[in-house]
């Protein structure tokens, strides 16, 4: 959704200021009630109204740590993200979530791949050697789910 202009925003806060109320000002310009309130205290606190930034880039809280990421790596390539996640908390003193941490990581092109130092664990049905289900002969199959008449 789009940000609405400053203009409509001047406005409906001037509505507000000649006696309307929230609900017929929102009326009017086809805001929400919130919207109007929202406005009307935005101005009322900073005197302002225009609207806050959205999007852009949001700065990694560790940016200033790339070197110590690195090294950490390097000495212990199998490191998962769950526990680099935890060493960062408690030797950085930065705590984020693991997708921001992955962000980081391909940032630097440090990147979990599938390579041998982290084939350890695999799920159930890739292992070697895993009998597969025993199966009925079909005649044999046919005879047991017959009913006797």
């Amino acid at each position: 959704m789009r940000t609405y202009s400053t203009a409509l925003r001047e406005r409906s806060v001037a509505a507000r200021a000649r006696g309307h109320s929230a609900a017929e000002t929102a009326r009017l310009f086809k805001l929400s009630k919130r919207s109007v309130e929202r406005y009307c205290q935005l101005h009322a606190t900073t005197g302002s109204l225009h609207p806050k930034p959205r999007g852009g880039y949001r700065r990694s809280r560790l940016e200033s740590h790339d070197e110590t990421l690195r090294r950490w790596i390097q000495e212990r390539p199998d490191l998962t993200l769950a526990e680099l996640q935890k060493r960062s908390a408690r030797k950085l003193k930065v705590s984020l979530g693991r997708t921001a941490l992955w962000h980081r990581l391909e940032s630097l092109g440090l990147s979990y791949k599938k390579n041998a130092a982290r084939r350890g664990a695999k799920p159930a049905r890739h292992r070697a050697g895993t009998p597969a289900v025993a199966k009925l002969p079909t005649k044999l199959a046919h005879r047991q789910t017959r009913f006797p008449r």
